[in-house]
């Protein structure tokens, strides 16, 4: 599976939680954090998506982050 389809199908199945892109990477055992980001970012401005600075559900840290609604 692709990386935008497994960030896609991650934040599905977890909707209403944020995520960083760190802890999609690890999530995902994703190689780079780039990936991640590469895949959230577009996410971000699809509807149904949210891409802002929140608090990571994983890490606790305040960055940017991912979340399905």
């Amino acid at each position: 599976m692709a990386v935008p389809d497994s960030v896609n199908k991650f934040l599905n199945a977890n909707a209403g939680v944020e995520f960083c892109d760190n802890c999609i990477q690890d999530q995902l055992k994703l190689k780079k954090p780039q990936q991640a980001q590469q895949a959230a970012k577009p996410l971000g401005t699809t509807p149904g998506f949210i891409r802002q600075k929140g608090k990571c559900s994983i890490c606790g840290k305040t960055k940017t982050t991912t979340k399905k609604v």
